[in-house]
C-alpha cells in the first residue's frame, strides 16, 4: 500500500529528495505532497480529500553496478563530466536508460560496502553517496564478509555431519537489506555522515595491496605459472589465508590497544575474531570438547570440500586466470581496485541479475575454463560492449505493465 500524504518531520537534520523527475533534481527540494482527488477547481494546499490505493505486485530486477559505473552516472546527472570526455554519449543514453528501468519500477542498484570503501576516498563523497542510494530502491546488499562467513557456516555444518559440500541456495532477497519489490517512497531522505576520517585507513590498506598485487605480478611473470598451478595453489589457500588474516587482525588489535594514539581505535576490528569464536561455539555445541573445538576449527579450514565455497571458488579461478594472463605476457597495470572487483563478483555474481564490471574482469570470465567451470546467474556487462548494457536496460524497461507504467508516470514522472 502506498500512502498518499506525506508530512515532514521538524527537529531532524535531514536532507529529502523527491524521487520524481531525478534528472532534474535540485538538492533540498521536497514533495510534501501527493493527492489523487476529484476533479475540482480547489488549489493543492488546500485539499483536504486523499485515500491509500493498492498498487500491483513487483517484480524487480537488482543490478550490481561497480564503482567506476555509479561515478559515470553521477558526473552525468550533475553534469560534471569534463567536456569532451571518453563515451559520453554513451554515459548520457545509460543514464536515461537506468533511470527510465528504474523509475518504472523494474530494477534496483543496491549499494555495498565496496561502494562504500571507494566513495569515502572519492572528492564528493556525499554527493556520489546520495546520487547512488537515489538508484538503490532503498536497498543494500549484504557485506561480502558476511555472505562469505554465511557460506563458510553451512560448510561447518556439513563437515560436522560427515556430509559432503552442501548446495547453497542464491536467492537474492536473502543478502538484501530493505524491501525489492516495494513502489519507491515519493521522496527519499537521507542523514550526512562524514567518514572521512576513515580515509588514510583505507588509502593505506589499498596502498599495502596494490605493493602486494605488483609483486605477485612479477613473480608471476618470472616464473610463467600455469592455470591449474595457480588455481590449485588458491583453492587450497583457504585454510592457510584464514589462519594468517585471523593471526593478524588479533596482532593488529594488540598494537592499537597497547597504543597511546586515540585514533588507533579505527584500527579495531573483530568481524574475524567473532567469526571464528561462533564457528568454535557451534563445535562445541555439536559435541566437540570445549579444550579441542578451536583445533577442530582450524582442522575443518583446511578441508578439501571448501574448494566449493562459492565465493572462495570463483575468487580463485579469477585470480588464476589473471595470473595466467600474466604469466603469457599479456600485463597491464596493476591496482588494488581489481581485489574488490573479484570480491564483488566473487560474491554477488551467483545471486544478482546482472553486473556491470571493469573491462578486464568482464574479459577474464569469458576465459575457456571459467565459462565451463564456473557458474553464476548474472549477465555480465563492460565497456568491452557497452551499448549491450543499454539494450538490456531498455529491454527491462519494456517488460513493464501497461498499469505499472501509468502508475509510474504519475508518481514519479516516469516516461
Amino acid at each position: 500500500m502506498l500512502l498518499l500524504h506525506y508530512a515532514s518531520r521538524a527537529g531532524l537534520h535531514v536532507r529529502a529528495t523527491t524521487i520524481s523527475s531525478v534528472p532534474s533534481l535540485q538538492e533540498g527540494d521536497v514533495r510534501h505532497t501527493f493527492c489523487r482527488r476529484q476533479q475540482r477547481n480547489e488549489a493543492l494546499s488546500e485539499c483536504r480529500y486523499s485515500h491509500d490505493e493498492g498498487l500491483p505486485d513487483l517484480d524487480k530486477r537488482v543490478i550490481y553496478l561497480d564503482q567506476f559505473a555509479v561515478s559515470e552516472l553521477y558526473k552525468t546527472k550533475s553534469k560534471t563530466r569534463k567536456p569532451g570526455a571518453a563515451h559520453e554519449k554513451f554515459w548520457q543514453d545509460c543514464y536515461a536508460a537506468a533511470n527510465r528501468a528504474y523509475l518504472r519500477q523494474q530494477v534496483i542498484f543496491p549499494i555495498s560496502n565496496l561502494h562504500a570503501d571507494e566513495t569515502i576516498v572519492w572528492h564528493s563523497p556525499e554527493e556520489l553517496r546520495l546520487a547512488h542510494e537515489m538508484f538503490s530502491g532503498e536497498t543494500s546488499l549484504e557485506r561480502t564478509e558476511v555472505i562469505a562467513a554465511e557460506q563458510e557456516w553451512q560448510f561447518a555444518e556439513a563437515y560436522i555431519k560427515k556430509q559432503p559440500a552442501p548446495a547453497i541456495s542464491f536467492n537474492v532477497d536473502d543478502i538484501l537489506t530493505g524491501e525489492r519489490n516495494v513502489w519507491l517512497p515519493v521522496f527519499h531522505i537521507n542523514v550526512n555522515s562524514n567518514m572521512s576520517i576513515f580515509a588514510p585507513g583505507i588509502r593505506s590498506d589499498r596502498a599495502t595491496a596494490e605493493a602486494s598485487l605488483q609483486d605477485l605480478a612479477d613473480q608471476w611473470a618470472q616464473k610463467k605459472p600455469t592455470f591449474d598451478e595457480v588455481l590449485k595453489h588458491e583453492l587450497n589457500a583457504y585454510g592457510p589465508a584464514m589462519r594468517q588474516a585471523l593471526v593478524a587482525q588479533i596482532k593488529r588489535n594488540e598494537a592499537a590497544m597497547a597504543s597511546n594514539d586515540p585514533s588507533s581505535v579505527l584500527q579495531l576490528s573483530f568481524n574475524l575474531i567473532n567469526r571464528y569464536q561462533q564457528l568454535t561455539d557451534l563445535f562445541i555445541k555439536s559435541g566437540t570438547p570445549r579444550n579441542a573445538a578451536f583445533n577442530e576449527v582450524l582442522k575443518f579450514l583446511d578441508w578439501p570440500e571448501n574448494h566449493f565455497q562459492p565465493a572462495h571458488r570463483i575468487f580463485a579461478y579469477l585470480f588464476a586466470a589473471l595470473a595466467w594472463r600474466i604469466s603469457s605476457g599479456q600485463r597491464t597495470a596493476m591496482k588494488a581496485s581489481i581485489l574488490n572487483d573479484f570480491n564483488a563478483i566473487a560474491t554477488y555474481a551467483p545471486f544478482v541479475d546482472a553486473m556491470f564490471v571493469d573491462r578486464q574482469c568482464a574479459s577474464l570470465l569469458t576465459q575457456g575454463r571459467l565459462r565451463s567451470e564456473i557458474s553464476y546467474r548474472a549477465k555480465i556487462f563492460s565497456m568491452n560492449d557497452p551499448n549491450a548494457f543499454i539494450g538490456y536496460l531498455d529491454d527491462i524497461s519494456e517488460q513493464a505493465p501497461p498499469e505499472i507504467v501509468m502508475l509510474s508516470k504519475d508518481l514519479y514522472g516516469a516516461t
